[in-house]
């Protein structure tokens, strides 16, 4: 509230409005409002200072030294003291208590955030003026905040409101009430996983996002490290702190993307998963030679082997049967390149280069194909793979689900999922589902993820650029998976930056995706599709337990016994000036297409959605641009994002 007063004690005030509650899904508090007061004197009605200040000064934690000179300045008609710190009630009422003349209370709130960290990076935080800053309080900041009242009276001589004097009130409209669709307790299990393996692996950081692949919504999106929102002003201290690096940094996604290529190839029945070709485990092209992440040859393999093996080779060979026209038209459809609209603040697009432009080449198509030299946000990743999970569909993702009049408790508005196209056919993305069950399955690592269930899932592990090229001593290890596989009920993406102990997804992020899972199908009581085998139930149990009882800071003792030995060197070869030209049969061109019953679908175009569907947009979108090049202080992401837009040249592994 501020307070004006002049010499004939006229009163001007501005009444805040009550800034609108944050609360998950369920109805449970993220953000709140403490009351609290300023304390204010007008020293024209203190007759005695420095009694009022002996008296003051032990209350609020002062020397009555600070307090003399502001109490005794007769020339300000009121003024703030301390600062203008706030305080809680229990000061409050030892000052009422007192009954000192001239000292007055402020009504005012205090935002408040009862789970701490959580969900930091996604809620954002409010600054001591009152502004909504990152996050959810910054990009709706105008719905929650309200609109401030207004009064303006006479006071008497004791600064008491003169009954019948002029008056003027406009009363204030308290902001609206926010309802998302985060399920606290997801987001609780999603941090608490990704925490454990940062540490257990001693990473730089992570993210993980849970996403409702049939809606869109949100269901979790975590990041480490993080900060408590309470204390922004300590995290401002480290300004890419509170930038929410699952929106906002872009990464290149490794074999991950290997789905895209797969779901391109497969829905223009280029490829289906029985056709097979010759991966010799090398590929020359424009002057490189690419291979694959352990340095061996498949031989003959199936799309569905290309997709277990991770295939680099396999991957390109793909991406060029398809030709730079489509490959790029379907890595727009699958929505890379552009904002997705999320509703958060600071949303970045990542980094497709434009096959029309001079700077590109065919060494962009083979290696764009296994993920690198394209850059994504973890939100488009996860946004990608769950279009696939529901039937080809692509979701805007949102994480508000509806806007609450916070004094009649009345939905003002309902935001319901809304389409963006359909990026493949409903056939294509059941075939592909079937296949990436078969990756998860029978991948790197082999294994029953989450017991009871199949679950279709892909590894990714991508060398860092840096500088123009590639740091070849650290990864980004992910993996992203739908459960159940054949009718998904959430996508899960897991992606840990720079783990020192090992660099592969299958080693690092894989056990952690299995862990959420489990956990999810738990929680959200999902019937199992699968039958258990014998002694499986007891070990998951176990694993449950020590996920739920073990101290955060200590790590999980994985098996090592069927790990492959990290190869050592470049998987990429740069070729001299009289290497020969690239095996023109491992190059495909655009093939004929496979004769298929079932039409393809593809459309870069937004489809007309159903009566009921449609978009909520109330405060316009706004977004933060990525320096040019990375400060001294830049995050690891920040540095993925920024060297691949330096137009990275040298291609190199991807698992």
């Amino acid at each position: 509230m501020t307070v004006q007063l002049n010499a004939q004690h006229s009163l001007d005030t501005a009444v805040p409005a009550r800034r609108g509650n944050i609360r998950d899904t369920a109805g449970e508090l993220l953000a709140g409002n403490l009351a609290v007061d300023f304390i204010f004197a007008v020293p024209d009605q203190i007759r005695r200072p420095e009694e009022v200040a002996a008296k003051l000064a032990p209350v609020l934690g002062v020397d009555t030294n600070e307090l003399l000179p502001l109490l005794s300045d007769k020339t300000k008609p009121y003024v703030r003291l301390i600062g203008g710190k706030r305080v809680d009630q229990t000061i409050s009422d030892q000052i009422i208590a007192l009954a000192l003349p001239g000292i007055f209370l402020e009504p005012t709130t205090r935002r408040t955030y009862p789970e701490r960290s959580l969900g930091s990076h996604l809620l954002g935080f409010v600054d001591g003026d009152g502004n909504g800053n990152y996050g959810i309080e910054g990009e709706w900041d105008t719905a929650l905040a309200g609109l401030p009242g207004h009064l303006r009276a006479e006071r008497d001589t004791a600064g008491n409101e003169i009954g019948f004097s002029n008056r003027d009130w406009r009363p204030p409209l308290d902001g609206m009430d926010l309802i998302l669709t985060i399920d606290r307790t997801i987001q609780y299990i999603a941090e608490r996983e990704l925490e454990r393996s940062v540490i257990e692996h001693k990473a730089d950081g992570g993210t993980v996002i849970v996403m409702n692949p049939k809606t869109g919504e949100i269901l979790a999106m975590a990041n480490h490290p993080t900060f408590d929102p309470n204390r922004y002003a300590e995290a401002a201290r480290t300004p890419e702190l509170l930038t929410n690096p699952a929106i906002t940094f872009a990464y290149e996604p490794g074999s991950t993307f290997k789905v895209i290529t797969m779901a391109a190839a497969l829905n223009e029945r280029l490829v289906t998963p029985d056709t097979t070709m010759d991966d010799n485990g090398s590929l020359s092209i424009g002057g490189f030679t690419i291979k694959n992440w352990d340095f061996k040859a498949n031989g003959r393999i199936t799309m569905t082997q290309l997709l277990e093996k991770s295939s680099n080779i396999g991957a390109s060979w793909t991406a060029f049967r398809l030709g730079k026209t489509l490959f790029y038209r379907y890595v727009t459809a699958f929505g890379f390149g552009a904002q997705t609209k999320v509703g958060l603040q600071g949303e970045g697009t990542g980094i497709v280069k434009n096959p029309k432009s001079s700077d590109w080449s065919e060494s962009d198509l083979a290696t764009n194909a296994f993920g690198q030299a394209i850059a994504v946000t973890p939100l488009q990743m996860v946004t990608a793979v769950s279009a696939v999970a529901n039937g080809g569909l692509l979701m805007r993702p949102h994480v508000v689900k509806a806007l609450v009049n916070s004094v009649t408790g009345e939905t003002v508005e309902q935001v319901r999922p809304q389409i963006v196209r359909q990026a493949i056919s409903r056939e294509t993305a059941a075939t592909l589902l079937q296949m990436l069950f078969r990756s998860a399955e029978n991948g790197e690592t082999r294994g029953t993820l989450v017991p009871g269930f199949r679950v279709a899932g892909k590894t990714g592990t991508a060398s860092i650029p840096v500088n123009g090229g590639y740091d070849l001593n650290q990864t980004i290890a992910s993996f992203i998976g739908a459960v159940p596989a054949a009718d998904p009920q959430f996508v899960i993406l897991v992606k840990i930056d720079r783990p020192k102990d090992q660099p592969w997804g299958s080693l690092i992020a894989k056990p952690a995706f299995a862990i959420i899972g489990q956990e999810l199908t738990r929680y959200l009581k999902l019937p199992r599709t699968e039958a258990i085998p014998a002694g499986v139930a007891t070990a998951e149990a176990r694993s449950i337990a020590n996920a739920l009882t073990t101290p955060t800071a200590t790590p999980r003792v994985s098996d090592t016994s069927s790990r492959e030995p990290v190869p050592a060197g470049l998987a990429i070869v740069r070729n001299g000036a009289t290497q020969a030209a690239p095996d023109q049969q491992s190059i495909p061109t655009q093939s004929t297409r496979i004769p298929q019953s079932t039409p393809r679908v593809v459309s870069t175009e937004a489809i007309t959605p159903p009566a009921a569907v449609r978009e909520t947009t109330p405060v316009a979108d706004r977004q933060s641009v990525p320096p040019a090049r990375p400060s001294a202080t830049a995050t690891n992401a920040q540095i993925v994002e920024t060297a691949t837009a330096q137009a990275i040249r040298t291609p190199v592994r991807a698992r």
